[in-house]
């Protein structure tokens, strides 16, 4: 039975993009207090969008901006910027996400210096360009498409599949783009509106990654479980606010159980720097 309290967009926005988008929308609403939460707990993870063709990646944010209030948001490609262009950009965002698009084929690693986006991830300093003074990264970095492997660590993945596209799905994608912009606007107040709540549903995080560490493996790298933890924590704060339907919030967290689980083994020993 669905919560009456649950607004229409979120039952649209369910059936649209099932629990992996119900993932990526709880990071979103988290990237509006990603500094703070750094301040807690001293990382955010990087949101990777992936998937093969057709498989909804760009519909998916796209929908994201739209409950931003952004229809029409320009999201850094590679391709259109200089890398020291991409970090003066990615460096002026505070408390909100910042899209990178078009790495279906990363950047070769001479042109396109990704250790320089590792501190996106923490609270590490960002160089502009050589022998510039750094600054603090403040707001949250999503990539679509294939992300390297240097980040994997950093990353929280969602793997979108283009067999999951159904005929009811286009039509919520539809009555999505249909609803009236006064019907999506609450999305974007209420969550900047409850920071102390985002904060307290984030402090469950350090546990959560521990009980991460008991239903999916005891070789679940600890930051790969804090990372995940911490989106388990971000859908507790969706909910909160919005009412998610019960069986959609445990489809949500089964994802993320999942996602964690396909970490394991991938790194070994002590993590990089």
């Amino acid at each position: 039975m669905q919560n009456p309290n649950t607004p229409e967009w979120l039952e649209l926005f369910t059936t649209a993009f099932g629990a992996k988008g119900l993932v990526a929308l709880a990071w979103w609403a988290g990237a509006y207090h990603a500094e703070r939460i750094r301040n807690l707990q001293v990382s955010y993870p990087i949101l990777l969008i992936n998937g093969d063709a057709g498989s909804g990646k760009s519909t998916l944010v796209n929908n994201l901006w739209i409950l931003s209030g952004a229809p029409h948001c320009e999201e850094l490609n590679p391709r259109n910027h200089t890398f020291s262009g991409l970090l003066v950009q990615l460096t002026k965002a505070a408390n909100e996400p910042v899209v990178i698009n078009g790495f279906d084929t990363p950047p070769d690693s001479e042109h396109f210096d990704w250790d320089a986006l590792k501190p996106h991830f923490s609270t590490g300093a960002v160089r502009h360009t050589a022998g510039g003074e750094p600054v603090h990264f403040r707001g949250a970095l999503a990539i679509v498409g294939a992300g390297p492997n240097i980040l994997k660590s950093r990353c929280v993945e969602v793997n979108l599949k283009s067999r999951e596209q159904t005929a009811e799905r286009s039509a919520a994608v539809q009555a999505l783009y249909d609803l009236h912009i006064s019907e999506l606007e609450g999305f974007l107040a209420t969550v900047k509106a409850h920071q102390d709540m985002a904060i307290f549903c984030m402090g469950k995080a350090e546990a959560l990654a521990f009980e991460l560490a008991d239903k999916v493996s005891i070789e679940l790298n600890i930051r790969d479980a804090r990372n995940h933890a911490q989106l388990i924590a971000l859908l507790d704060f969706l909910d909160t606010l919005f009412h998610v339907p019960a069986d959609a919030l445990e489809a949500a967290k089964a994802s993320v159980r999942e996602m964690a689980w396909h970490t394991v083994g991938r790194t070994r020993g002590p993590i990089e720097d």
